[in-house]
């Protein structure tokens, strides 16, 4: 082989070398991407409704889970358990309920996870909680009660609540803005009958019967749906977050931001639930699985 031809064979060689290391390297760091996912000890059963949507999303991202359950966290351990994170290769991070283990001050939780330099998604409801990027239902209830309350303005809103739950608190300060939005007419008492009176019900409910005077009845948002109350007819319509959808765009949303694209999270839709669409095919493997 003549000295010319060798010498561009080796470079060409070489050129094709460099690409498929390069084409490797780019393939091997998407897969070799990690989340760390930091739950509670005793948030597994309310976990279990997230996780299809985080495991999907983690498949289709070709990233890989490490799913870690702790218990109470002082500032320390809270600072120990990110850093040892980092170490371990983790690129982001998703926080369930970081107010079910989390301790300290909210001052120190909020330095910690910038000093991190991971990009962090929470899924919370405790505003104390809402760092960089979360999922907060809460701002989404004014635009699905919207239309129901202009079509019944004249009538009269009831409002109860489970108090015992921050969640369903915050769904009733969001539905009485709401209500005063509309300039709509309500009260707090659902025990004062009104045949034309629309309920809305906040959180849990134990006792259906006490809403039977109700014209319609709206359960939103509660911890663990019981859809045989729409069967029954007890409650006309549940309104539910989207729980794989939020799991699924918040691993969408850290793989994008750990690849540096500068993204924000699109919270999903919230679901409307009634007796006509309950076991309609696109969501009956979500509600029932």
């Amino acid at each position: 082989m003549k000295p010319k031809n060798r010498a561009l064979w080796v470079f060409a060689g070489g050129i094709l070398l460099a690409l498929l290391l390069f084409l490797g390297q780019q393939f091997f760091q998407t897969r070799e991407k990690q989340i760390a996912v930091i739950l509670s000890e005793d948030a597994v059963s309310s976990f279990c409704a997230f996780q299809e949507g985080i495991y999907d999303g983690a498949e289709d991202c070709a990233v890989s889970l490490r799913i870690i359950h702790t218990s109470a966290l002082s500032e320390k351990a809270w600072a120990e358990l990110l850093s040892a994170q980092k170490k371990q290769g983790c690129n982001g991070v998703l926080l369930f309920c970081p107010e079910q283990y989390y301790t300290g001050s909210e001052t120190f939780y909020a330095e910690t996870l910038e000093q991190s330099k991971l990009p962090v998604f929470s899924i919370t409801y405790a505003p104390a909680f809402f760092h960089g990027a979360y999922s907060d239902g809460m701002e989404q209830i004014s635009e699905v009660l919207s239309p129901q309350i202009q079509d019944a303005e004249q009538g009269t809103f009831g409002i109860v609540a489970d108090t015992t739950q921050a969640k369903s608190v915050r769904i009733e300060e969001s539905v009485e803005q709401c209500l005063k939005q509309n300039n709509a007419a309500y009260d707090r008492d659902a025990s004062s009958g009104n045949g034309s009176k629309t309920l809305l019900v906040c959180g849990e409910t134990d006792n259906t019967k006490a809403f039977s005077d109700a014209a319609v009845v709206i359960q939103i948002c509660p911890e663990q749906p019981d859809y045989t109350l729409l069967t029954s007819g007890a409650v006309d319509m549940i309104v539910t977050e989207n729980d794989y959808g939020f799991g699924y765009q918040a691993i969408a949303y850290l793989t994008k931001r750990m690849h540096g694209k500068n993204v924000s999270f699109s919270p999903p839709e919230l679901r409307e639930i009634t007796k006509e669409n309950l076991f309609d095919a696109r969501q009956d493997a979500l509600l029932f699985e």
